[in-house]
């Protein structure tokens, strides 16, 4: 996963600083990315015996995954691409 989880949290964190608190329009993910992050999620959640809502691949802490062919990037709430440092 490259620590794209890490990578995504800090940015969503500091969306929400400079925002007061208003949530980016979404993530976008390049397919190898979306399928490592999914992966990975699932892996924690089963071995913590995590209940997965539906629609958990599609979101992450509520902010929307989109696939990209453009890389890695959080939209931010004005439309901004912010690259996402993996």
């Amino acid at each position: 996963m490259s620590n794209i989880y890490d990578s995504m949290v800090s940015a969503l964190r500091e969306h929400w600083k400079a925002n007061d608190n208003a949530y980016p329009q979404r993530f976008e993910l390049t397919q190898v990315t979306l399928d490592s992050l999914a992966a990975t999620r699932k892996l924690v959640n089963d071995t913590m015996n995590f209940k997965k809502g539906d629609g958990w691949e599609q979101e992450f802490l509520g902010v929307p995954l989109v696939l990209s062919t453009e890389g890695d990037a959080m939209i931010d709430k004005d439309g901004t691409r912010v690259p996402l440092i993996a």
